[in-house]
């Protein structure tokens, strides 16, 4: 147990807590109670009660003591993880890590600073995707928020890789079809708006289910000519505009990260 974090910034909340993160916790410790992390005000036997800080509410916290080799925080709002093995925090997604916040300002001599989320989330082998791995991704588009991109991939998940689909399935999920008078289709993209696959709103009809190949999709040269998405960005599926109706979207890629 050690001093991990420091405060920087409120609101955040104050409770007194029974200590139920498995060991002794000292004074400036992040630790997690459950699924929630939390800091601690004093030194808190393991079962003691004692007072600690939550997270949620924009609350920030800096930190300088992070896992090893794991400590590039680079990259604002990247995702900030942490380790229950060694108690420190990592800038690195891994199965078994959890993810307690996003980077707030990025390392600068050897201090970042992040926000510390109310409710802490166990990665998975699913969640981690490294360079020379498959992966399999499901999304919902709804038809009403169809305008905000959802995220199939991160830039985090890809890092310095560049992301290719082998595969992709669309499903409208229901008897209503997407219909508007300004949207006209949906579209798998990278996060530097490289369109994957452009699906016509033709082909969004009730209970419809398309594939690479099928009437109504447009296939861009990143799958096409086996190209590649742009290197370092995410993948992620947006319409050009809000659709008026239409049963939930759901959106699967698959393929590998190089």
């Amino acid at each position: 147990m050690a001093k991990n974090v420091n405060q920087t910034y409120e609101p955040c909340a104050r409770e007194r807590l029974t200590n139920t993160s498995g060991a002794d916790v000292v004074i400036a410790e992040l630790c997690l109670l459950g699924l929630v992390p939390a800091v601690a005000e004093e030194d808190i036997a393991s079962e003691g009660i004692g007072g600690f800080l939550l997270g949620g509410n924009g609350a920030v916290f800096q930190a300088s003591d992070f896992v090893e080799d794991e400590g590039t925080f680079a990259t604002a709002n990247s995702g900030v993880y942490f380790d229950t093995v060694t108690k420190k925090i990592s800038d690195t997604k891994k199965a078994g890590y959890y993810l307690v916040g996003q980077v707030d300002e990025v390392l600068t001599n050897g201090v970042m600073s992040f926000i510390l989320y109310d409710t802490a989330t166990l990665m998975t082998a699913d969640d981690v995707i490294s360079a020379g791995t498959w992966f399999k991704k499901t999304v919902t588009l709804t038809s009403a928020e169809a305008a905000t991109a959802v995220s199939l991939l991160s830039d985090e998940d890809v890092g310095t890789g560049t992301a290719f689909i082998m595969g992709a399935f669309v499903k409208v999920n229901g008897a209503v079809a997407w219909t508007d008078d300004t949207a006209t289709k949906v579209t798998v993209q990278d996060t530097e708006d490289v369109a994957g696959l452009t699906i016509a709103k033709a082909g969004l009809t009730a209970n419809a289910f398309l594939t690479i190949g099928t009437a109504n999709i447009t296939v861009g040269d990143p799958i096409a000519l086996g190209a590649g998405f742009t290197a370092t960005k995410g993948i992620e599926v947006v319409a050009d505009a809000v659709f008026a109706a239409g049963s939930d979207l759901e959106v699967t890629i698959v393929g590998y990260v190089a």
